[in-house]
Order: C-alpha cells, then sequence, then structure tokens
C-alpha cells in the first residue's frame, strides 16, 4: 500500500478518533480530538520533509512534538521512521511515497513475583513471546509510562530498560495525562448491599490517591450510562463523586432486588403450585388434572423473565461497547475499572435452575439459550486491538448460599427444608457463572479478575498499580496473512516463579 507522507500522517493520526457516542461529552474525549487534528498537522508538515534526509526529519520533528501528544504521535513517527529508507519518488510524478507494510503487535506485559510485587529491571532477553505457538522476535521493548514511547532491541541482543516504574509524578498541571483510569459500575445488576461496599472501597483509595499523570472519570452503567465524574486529573473530585447523591441514586436501576423476588416467588410456585398437579422428581408427585394450566403459568414465567433479562442486558452490553469505544481513542495508556456482581451470559437461566432443582427429568421446559457472547466478543475485539486492560472485581467478595438473591437458604423465605436441595446447588452454579463474563473481560485483554475476597480495596489498588509498572514488549508476527483470525499470543519469562499477566491474543486485520 503507498501513500503519500501526509495521508500516511493522516490515516495513522486518524487512529485515535473516536465516533459519536452517548458520552462522548466526557472531557478526554475532547482532548483526544484536538491532539489528533495537532498531531495530524505535524505529522504531515514534518513527513514532506523525509525525501531531505533522516537528519532533516528528525530536527523537523523534534522542533514540533510540543504541538501533540507524545503517545498520539508515537506510533506515527515511529512508522515514519522505520519507513525512511522506503521514501522514493514515484515514477514520472515526482511526488514522494512511503510503503507502510510493516505491522507491529505491542503486547503490555505486568511482572510480579508470588507476594504481588512488581518485578523491575528486566531485559529483552528475558522474555519470550510466541503467535500460535510459533516463537516470535521481540524487536523492542519499553518500560515507559507510555506503551507507544519504544526503545528499538540492538541486533537482536538484549537491552537494559531499568525498572519497569514510572518516574517521580509531576503535577496536575505539568504535563498531558498518560494514563486514563475509567471506573465502570454495574449498577445494573448489583445489590444495595454491595454498592455500598463499593463505594466505601472507592473512598478509601482515592482518600489516599495523589494528582500526578493520570487521569480519572468515573461512570455507573445501569439501563443506561451515567456520567458521575467527567474526566479530571484531581483525585479529590472524584471523591466527591463518590460521595454525591448523583452516585449514591445511581443504584436505583439495579435489578438485583426484582431479580430476587422472581426467583422466590418462582420457587413458591413450583413448590406450592405445580409440585402439586404435575410430576416433580423431588417430591415424587403424579401428574393431575390441573396441570396443563401449571404447565402454561410456569411457561410464562420463563418467558417474562428470560425476555426482559435479555433486553436489558444487550442494552448493558451496548453501553459498555460505548465506553470502551470512547476509551480506545485516548492518547495514554487505558484501564477500565469494572465492579459488578456479575451477569449471566444465558438471559432467563436463574429461573431455569430452580425448575431443574425440583424436576431435573422433566424435558418439557428445557432451556434454550440465548447466548449474549456475540456481544462480549465484539467489546473485547474492541479492548484487544486497542489495547485497553479491563481489571474486574466481583462486588459479592466472598458469598455463601444464604447471601445470594432469592436463595432458599435465607430463612425470611419461610421455605426452609421444604424446598430440594438441588434448587439451592443449582442457584450456587449460576452464581459462579455469573463471574464468567467478568472473569473473560480481563484475562482476554491482560487485566486480572478479582473474586471471593471481602477485601475490595486490594483489587482497586492492584488495578491501578498494573497500569503504572509495566513493560511493553513488541514483535513483527512471522504470520503474514491478513485473514481477520484470532492469534493467540503466550509471554513467559526465565524465571519461572514469576507471574505474567498479558493479553490473550488479537485479532489480524482483514484484508
Amino acid at each position: 500500500m503507498l501513500l503519500s507522507p501526509y495521508h500516511l500522517a493522516i490515516h495513522w493520526c486518524k487512529a485515535v478518533n473516536i465516533g459519536a457516542s452517548s458520552i462522548n461529552r466526557l472531557n478526554f474525549t475532547l482532548r483526544a480530538d484536538t491532539e489528533r487534528q495537532a498531531c495530524a498537522q505535524v505529522l504531515g508538515e514534518a513527513a514532506t520533509q523525509a525525501a531531505a534526509g533522516a537528519s532533516t526529519l528528525a530536527s523537523s520533528l523534534k522542533l514540533k512534538l510540543g504541538r501533540c501528544h507524545a503517545a498520539a504521535c508515537s506510533t506515527c513517527l515511529y512508522l515514519l521512521l522505520t519507513a525512511f529508507s522506503l521514501v522514493h519518488p514515484a515514477a514520472g510524478g515526482g511526488q514522494t511515497t512511503i510503503q507502510a507494510d510493516v505491522k507491529q503487535v505491542l503486547v503490555p506485559v505486568v511482572v510480579t513475583d508470588k507476594a504481588g510485587h512488581h518485578i523491575a529491571g528486566m531485559r529483552a532477553s528475558d522474555f519470550h513471546i510466541a503467535e500460535d505457538s510459533v516463537p516470535q522476535d521481540i524487536v523492542s521493548l519499553s518500560t515507559s509510562i507510555s506503551p507507544n514511547e519504544l526503545v528499538p532491541a540492538q541486533n537482536g541482543s538484549s537491552l537494559a530498560t531499568g525498572k519497569a516504574v514510572s518516574g517521580p509524578e509531576p503535577s496536575a498541571s505539568s504535563s498531558s495525562p498518560k494514563r486514563t483510569y475509567l471506573l465502570c459500575i454495574d449498577t445494573l445488576h448489583s445489590s444495595f448491599s454491595n454498592f455500598k461496599n463499593v463505594r466505601q472501597a472507592l473512598k478509601k483509595f482515592f482518600d489516599k490517591e495523589q494528582a500526578g499523570d493520570s487521569q480519572y472519570a468515573l461512570i455507573a452503567l445501569g439501563r443506561q450510562i451515567k456520567v458521575i465524574q467527567d474526566s479530571t486529573r484531581d483525585p479529590a473530585a472524584v471523591l466527591a463523586a463518590i460521595a454525591s447523591k448523583n452516585f449514591i441514586g445511581a443504584i436505583t436501576d439495579t435489578e438485583a432486588l426484582k431479580l430476587t423476588h422472581d426467583i422466590q416467588e418462582f420457587t413458591y410456585f413450583m413448590r406450592d403450585v405445580y409440585c402439586n398437579v404435575c410430576a416433580c422428581d423431588a417430591f415424587k408427585t403424579p401428574e393431575r388434572p390441573g396441570c396443563p394450566a401449571a404447565q402454561s403459568r410456569l411457561q410464562g414465567y420463563l418467558l417474562r423473565s428470560s425476555e426482559r433479562t435479555r433486553i436489558l442486558d444487550e442494552n448493558f452490553y451496548q453501553g459498555l461497547a460505548q465506553i470502551v469505544n470512547a476509551t480506545s481513542s485516548m492518547p495514554t495508556t487505558r484501564t477500565i475499572l469494572l465492579i459488578s456482581d456479575g451477569f449471566n451470559r444465558f438471559p432467563g437461566r436463574e429461573l431455569y435452575s430452580v425448575l431443574s432443582g425440583f424436576a431435573p427429568g422433566d424435558r418439557r421446559f428445557s432451556f434454550n439459550p440465548r447466548d449474549t457472547n456475540d456481544r462480549l466478543q465484539n467489546i473485547l475485539k474492541i479492548a484487544v486491538n486497542k489495547d485497553i486492560r479491563f481489571y474486574t472485581i466481583d462486588s459479592r467478595g466472598l458469598y455463601t448460599g444464604a447471601e445470594l438473591g432469592g436463595s432458599t437458604f435465607d430463612a425470611s423465605t419461610g421455605m426452609g427444608a421444604y424446598i430440594p436441595q438441588t434448587v439451592d446447588l443449582n442457584r450456587m452454579t449460576v452464581a459462579r457463572e455469573n463471574t464468567d463474563a467478568l472473569a473473560s473481560l480481563a484475562r482476554e485483554t491482560g487485566g486480572l479478575f478479582f473474586e471471593n475476597n471481602n477485601d475490595l480495596l486490594k483489587g482497586i489498588q492492584r488495578a491501578f498499580a498494573d497500569g503504572r509498572e509495566y513493560y511493553v514488549l513488541a514483535y513483527v508476527p512471522k504470520n503474514k496473512s491478513e485473514d481477520g483470525t484470532f492469534r493467540h499470543i503466550a509471554v513467559e519469562v526465565s524465571n519461572k516463579k514469576w507471574h505474567v499477566n498479558a493479553k490473550a491474543g488479537y485479532w489480524a486485520p482483514k484484508r
């Protein structure tokens, strides 16, 4: 593909463009747009000097770099410098063109010991990376606060890179932000009590957070996106937003209370109505004349629940996709911290688990799953290819059967021993399934999923620490096919006692 230098610059700078979305009023969106335009202008001017010589190009870029954010431009600059040797006059027209066929894959990597301490001072030779089980050659290693500021490896040799930590934090006004932390609180699936715990953990964290080179935004994602705190570099502003009535009121979107009521009501129906007239394995009751009517009521319960949940969950996924799209444009490192009680990929799964607990052998109402995995995969594809890391926290912490919404272990339901044990066992299974999406978001993007821990603050602290202490590996894939397939990435380090966290792969471009 041959492009003029100016259009090459424009092409790469448009990579940080942001489409219209319901959260396009965020300040960081406007900053990204402004810096994109400045970047395009600077690179356009500098690239036209490419034919004059490398020294001229370098001096031009050095003089004009201050007019656009380094993180936004560095990919463009690296490409221009790499492609300089390919510059040549076009036949007959004399117009300079650059052949842009160098495609690198960037892999942010966090390395910690068993205690969770970040490992510093690693070299390129300490890492081994493979794509679809094929070893790859690391061409650059970075430990700077921006993953785009690459340090080329010298002739394939090891490269000493110093500590994988940021330097002294600048004041909030001294430079452009280098990190973006978007706090996304799920107010659709989370309970009132767990939301309270989330607020307390966030308060503790931001009470000690110092202003530096990071910017933050606080969003409540329920039936709609609510921007609680627009992007800011002031932790005190986020702290005030956490305590605001606007944030506290956002939990009124929750479906958790209604789901609890629906499960309890359906459980009563199964015990007191359905199993009295229809065959139920749990009670060994025979089928009676009133069974057809009971079956009709049961079908109504299942359809209403699954359809309502499906609509709400698809709207939730749409909102999350908008947030990821907006974040993908930021000329900074990007971390999304999603805190949620969890949500099931299969709408209506909760009531079916109760049904199968009473009548596991009844196949008249077999579960017809309407998998929302395609919505999740669309979000993952954007996040992975834009190097957005998800850190997800199960806000339920440590929980037992008695703490699950609608569980019959709860003495207040008055059902106790009258309910088959299989009902509660099935409910626990569904509760674990509800974290599958959270785990996938973290695992596939190179983040971490925190579960079964009441110390929510610890999970928040780790998400922020990993965003500040990391390495970035770069390699040129040996597989040149542009087939749009998913390429699996595996990263290892020489010390097998250390833990490596990196994204699971990426989607290749499709021609």
